[in-house]
């Protein structure tokens, strides 16, 4: 009997109902990388250091993942999560004004819509999700959620996050801690907090890549040095969370939020572009620009290594999707910790990446035309499940997946979250996201 008609038979005979398959070929691993680019995976891959990304390619396809101006990395991964425009989804950016005209980030409670662990989940398939944006609060799934905000959480001190956000903004201690009664839970279901919290503690490496940046920070970058190593054990541990998901659940559908590629390109990307595209006081000796580019470089075999653990868990009959919001270009931002010199502003940017690969699926090809609104579509449509007739997006022409006969909407019911949220908490995030550039 197939797995999935005994675990659950209702979606079985729903989907049957509904004209497709009642079993999909495999799971399907899901992992976001933002800011990756073709400009640096390609001749990555042709010197042989992204062995993870070129098999992926060689066993399936590749291309350009057409994108959206502005290219504001919340708008996007809400729009790969939804296949709805942000005039739908309802998430413009990083952070909206209060009636007090303070910047508060925009959480889940914001999205207005179904999100693809939503529908996934809604259908009796189990899900899990990691660090995706914009998932805190997190809704309650049939598996679990560890939300975007506990990993930067667990990562910043040994203190509890909402401790160490008070002692961060409020030094003098002029305002208490928090006390228990007000406890943020970052995970669902909660139990998993203690768990993420245990990983932390973890000193096995991951890969055999150290951080490339924990020796020439300085020289790196003297202002935000330690936001380089900070992205490097964030992207280990948000891995690290996932496999752990992985290992214990075998979700349906595994989603992975890696945000480190975005960031450390932001402060290194003028040492792989033309020169001459920066004024001269913003121009480094070669010996430094080759220092940083090697540094940017290896941040990208570090995620390469990472998407490799990922994919041991899942076999040739599985989907595998990697892909990212946007690409890179040359642009200089002056922010509080120092000059940033890489971004994604306009349309040289707005291409991202898709690797691809599971049954069906073509080996070695490239495909043009795959966009962020056709993500939620191909997923459901590979695990066997009906595509709204109200999303943008289509399911990918790559794709071998059975048709399920369309329904009208997946935006049907409540989305239960768990409860709880502490502004001081925001605070901190929303100065991080300041000292990148993200927030004025």
């Amino acid at each position: 009997m197939n797995r999935r008609r005994r675990r659950f038979p209702f979606v079985a005979l729903w989907l049957l109902a509904c004209g497709g398959n009642s079993a999909a070929p495999g799971r399907v691993l899901l992992v976001g990388l933002d800011g990756a680019t073709m400009r640096l995976i390609a001749p990555l891959i042709e010197q042989g250091r992204l062995p993870h990304l070129a098999e992926i390619a060689r066993r399936g396809v590749t291309g350009p993942l057409r994108s959206e101006a502005p290219l504001l990395s919340p708008r996007i991964w809400n729009t790969i999560a939804t296949s709805k425009p942000v005039s739908e989804h309802g998430i413009e950016g990083w952070v909206r004004l209060d009636d007090s005209g303070t910047p508060r980030l925009y959480t889940s409670r914001d999205r207005k819509v179904h999100a693809l662990w939503n529908i996934v989940s809604n259908a009796g398939l189990r899900v899990g999700v990691v660090n995706w944006l914009d998932t805190q609060p997190p809704a309650k799934v049939n598996g679990a959620i560890v939300s975007d905000h506990m990993l930067p959480a667990m990562l910043e001190s040994s203190l509890d996050f909402a401790e160490w956000a008070t002692r961060r903004l409020y030094p003098d201690a002029s305002r208490p801690l928090v006390s228990p009664a007000h406890h943020v839970s970052f995970a669902f279901p909660p139990e998993w907090t203690a768990r993420v919290a245990a990983l932390r503690e973890a000193d096995t490496p991951l890969t055999p890549i150290v951080d490339p940046f924990a020796n020439d920070a300085a020289r790196l970058d003297p202002t935000i040095g330690a936001l380089l190593s900070l992205s490097y054990r964030n992207d280990e541990f948000a891995a690290r969370v996932a496999l752990a998901i992985d290992r214990e659940l075998r979700p349906d559908l595994l989603m992975v939020y890696l945000p480190g590629i975005d960031k450390v390109s932001h402060c290194l990307w003028r040492s792989v572009e033309r020169q001459e595209l920066y004024p001269e006081s913003l121009r480094r000796p070669p010996e430094l620009r080759a220092l940083r580019a090697r540094a940017l470089e290896r941040y990208y075999e570090f995620v390469d290594a990472l998407v490799g653990r990922l994919l041991e868990g899942f076999g040739a009959s599985d989907l595998v999707m990697v892909v990212s919001d946007h690409g890179f270009e040359a642009t200089v931002l002056e922010v509080s910790t120092g000059t940033l010199t890489g971004g994604h502003e306009s349309s040289q940017a707005s291409d991202g990446i898709l690797f691809a690969r599971g049954r069906g699926i073509g080996h070695g090809e490239r495909v043009v035309g795959t966009s962020i609104y056709d993500v939620t579509p191909s997923v459901l449509a590979w695990l066997g499940l009906p595509v709204g007739q109200d999303m943008k997006g289509r399911v990918a022409s790559f794709l071998d997946a059975e048709p399920v006969t369309p329904v009208a909407t997946h935006d049907v019911g409540p989305i239960e979250r768990l409860g709880g949220e502490d502004p001081r908490v925001e605070d901190a995030i929303v100065e991080q996201l300041r000292n990148l550039g993200y927030v004025k």
